[in-house]
């Protein structure tokens, strides 16, 4: 006989903690190597990037 299944231990919240304190030290090292114009301009492609992302999924999901 089998057992059932258990449910799994949700790691969400830790996995985008920890995404967005990599992605601080990532974006703090390269202010302190390259300045802080690289670091808006990261950020702002980051950003752009995702919300493309989301508007494609957007209208893929809608169609």
């Amino acid at each position: 006989m089998r057992k059932p299944y258990k449910s799994v231990e949700n790691y969400t919240n830790a996995f985008l903690v920890t995404a967005g304190l990599v992605l601080f030290m990532a974006f703090f090292t390269l202010a302190a190597t390259k300045g802080f114009v690289w670091v808006l301009l990261s950020a702002a492609l980051i950003d752009g990037l995702i919300r493309l992302r989301a508007a494609r999924l957007r209208a893929s999901s809608s169609g």
